[in-house]
């Protein structure tokens, strides 16, 4: 199996890439990957940067050089704000700081990647882990 196309990025994906997490290794090798998400999963990680940086004693400067050369495009709200009360419902009483998320993979027709279990465990989409997507590239590669 071999994964194409676009998939949408959570906020904990790429603060883990950013610290050196396996998440990196996914943005550097996965080249059939378009990685998309959306302007509140930015600003998420922008909130996050400073906190982390400090509790992992990195440079906060080269975090943000970091963010700022991933290959992320920012979808634009209006693509996918349609599906925002079909993403509400499905969020439920888990994180609504994910139905925007959802919201766009609804939208595009694409997965997720996120290590976060509430999103994992929704069946309307498809989400995908690091350790997944991992998996499957290094399935691909024959390793």
């Amino acid at each position: 199996m071999q994964l194409s196309g676009k998939i949408a990025v959570d906020a904990n994906i790429v603060l883990s890439a950013l610290i050196g997490g396996k998440a990196s290794k996914v943005f550097v090798e996965a080249k059939t990957l378009k990685f998309v998400t959306t302007a509140s999963v930015v600003n998420e990680v922008r909130e996050y940067i400073p906190v982390l940086a400090q509790k992992k004693g990195l440079s906060r400067e080269v975090m943000e050089a970091a963010f700022s050369l991933l290959e992320l495009e920012v979808i634009k709200k209006e693509t996918y704000s349609g599906q925002i009360p079909v993403a509400t419902d499905l969020i439920g009483k888990r994180d609504p700081e994910d139905v925007e998320l959802v919201a766009l993979a609804l939208a595009l027709k694409c997965p997720v990647w996120s290590n976060d279990n509430d999103l994992v465990e929704l069946k309307q989409i498809k989400t995908y882990t690091t350790a997944e997507i991992l998996r499957i590239l290094e399935g691909f590669r024959g390793f």
